[in-house]
């Protein structure tokens, strides 16, 4: 079993994921924000919502910060990617974060969560973990992240969807599971509960259609000042 999110390794990563590029702590006066966009389909396809807001998308459907996309697939295998519009209020724009593919958790009785980490360009420190459950990675090179004032889409396959079902996994079905976990105080996280349902409103493949690379259909947003 393969876990690593575990709060101590999240923030003892910098040395052997990404070096610095300045002093920590020495803020620059703007501001990243990191909008992720459905992560399943083709780029410009229109991704279908199984299950709105919910922790787990089964029984009472307690509400959580997890979306469940479908892949559009009868079989496992589909791919999935990591897609964002990235904006700074630097007029200059340019690289302004470092996505690195990792593993969350990865065993054979449990669901398996891989993640993006989202590590700030300027001075290495880890923003956000957007999680993805149900897959595996098969591209784990890491990549450089543009933003700029009207906002730069990311667009990346990570991996693909996996059969997860098991003993202490009891969802199947090709999907993927989009969440997140907090990982930076300086981080401000939003999720669109306006332009999604809850689980418990809408399940089970009938929660709509949304273009997987449009800014108006942002799940999760991270905003935070660079450099702090």
């Amino acid at each position: 079993m393969k876990r690593l999110i575990a709060l101590a390794a999240i923030f003892g990563f910098s040395a052997a994921v990404a070096l610095p590029n300045n002093v920590l702590g020495s803020p620059t006066g703007y501001t990243i924000v990191a909008s992720l966009t459905p992560p399943t389909l083709s780029s410009g396809s229109s991704a279908n919502l199984n299950c709105g807001w919910h922790q787990e998308c089964d029984g009472t459907y307690p509400f959580g910060n997890g979306l469940d996309w479908e892949d559009g697939g009868t079989n496992y295998g589909n791919p999935w990617y990591f897609r964002g519009i990235f904006a700074t209020n630097n007029p200059a724009g340019g690289i302004v974060a470092t996505g690195v593919p990792l593993v969350n958790t990865q065993d054979p009785s449990l669901c398996d969560k891989m993640t993006v980490w989202i590590v700030e360009k300027f001075n290495g420190v880890l923003r956000a973990a957007p999680i993805y459950e149900h897959t595996n990675i098969t591209n784990s090179a890491q990549f450089s992240i543009a933003g700029s004032v009207l906002g730069t889409y990311t667009n990346r396959q990570i991996g693909t969807t996996i059969d997860d079902h098991g003993t202490n996994c009891p969802f199947d079905g090709s999907h993927v599971h989009e969440d997140h976990v907090s990982v930076n105080g300086s981080v401000t996280i939003s999720t669109d509960t306006s332009r999604y349902q809850t689980g418990a409103q809408c399940h089970n493949n009938h929660c709509g259609l949304f273009a997987n690379n449009s800014p108006t259909n942002w799940t999760r947003r991270f905003s935070w000042p660079e450099g702090s």
